[in-house]
């Protein structure tokens, strides 16, 4: 599952689409017709209705699934061309684990018709915010740096959607990070997402989940987890890799390594969503 561009990134040029047009009603009847005759001509490998861990395993792994958010990690391999690939739509967030490069999108069905779109260079640490729409797509790594980043799909309540976009930068910092940060730099009625870096050699919390969360870890962490039922034995966290947090779950975290230990930890405050009847995957 690559990335999808939401009616706000196109306003905001988030992603480039390279299609010339002469007005807005005949380009996206052109765009209509082209994605048609696509699909009709599509190759029989390319055909749609296909489970990304299946055309590209190599690509796309679920790194954890609940009621409330599917993890997926991705990995586009320097200059890897990905086959044709179906994902859902909804409320995603993007978080990208190294400096990545452009990555082109050649949509079958959706906004772009056949029609590529660019995803700039990405920055480690960095997440966007999108509302998606199902697609089905190719995906090219335009360049010789590997692109990682995590595709976590919200599963709750949609609340606020229209306020859910965005893209979040984190703040340079010394390797001798002087003092623990906590913020929060997206908060809607649907999720609270809040950065948290330990300073080098120390410890952040303990701290509790308000909500149920998960933890994502966006460089090495000691974990630790208190409270009923918790493994009390402190457990090691790499980038990317993920912690499921139940409502109150108090825990804390320390840098594994010289540099500061950064986390996001994205707060679920609507309920899941009652399962649609005929959901695409």
């Amino acid at each position: 599952m690559g990335e999808i561009m939401s009616e706000k990134d196109q306003r905001s040029g988030w992603f480039r689409c390279e299609a010339n047009g002469h007005n807005k009603n005949s380009t996206r009847h052109l765009k209509r017709i082209a994605g048609l005759l696509f699909v009709i001509l599509l190759p029989s490998n390319l055909s749609l209705g296909q489970d990304p861990f299946v055309v590209a395993p190599q690509a796309y792994k679920r790194a954890f699934e609940n009621d409330w958010v599917r993890v997926v990690r991705v990995h586009y391999a320097p200059f890897e061309k990905i086959a044709a690939h179906d994902h859902p739509g909804g409320q995603t967030v993007f978080i990208y684990l190294n400096d990545g490069g452009p990555v082109r999108f050649q949509h079958v069905e959706g906004f772009s018709g056949s029609y590529p779109a660019t995803r700039p260079a990405t920055k480690a640490g960095a997440f966007r915010l999108a509302r998606v729409q199902p697609e089905n797509h190719q995906a090219e790594n335009l360049t010789e740096l590997p692109s990682d980043f995590l595709q976590v799909e919200l599963k709750t309540e949609p609340i606020d959607m229209e306020s859910f976009n965005g893209r979040f930068v984190p703040e340079p910092r010394s390797p001798q990070q002087p003092r623990d940060y906590r913020k929060t730099e997206f908060e809607n009625g649907q999720v609270r997402i809040t950065r948290l870096v330990c300073k080098s050699g120390g410890r952040c919390g303990p701290l509790d989940s308000s909500h149920a969360a998960i933890l994502v870890a966006l460089s090495p962490v000691n974990l630790k987890l208190a409270g009923k039922g918790a493994d009390s034995s402190q457990q090691k966290l790499t980038a990317g890799q993920t912690q499921w947090l139940d409502q109150g779950r108090r825990f804390e975290s320390s840098s594994s390594s010289q540099s500061p230990g950064e986390q996001l930890m994205i707060e679920f405050k609507s309920k899941p969503a009652k399962p649609k009847a005929a959901e695409k995957h």
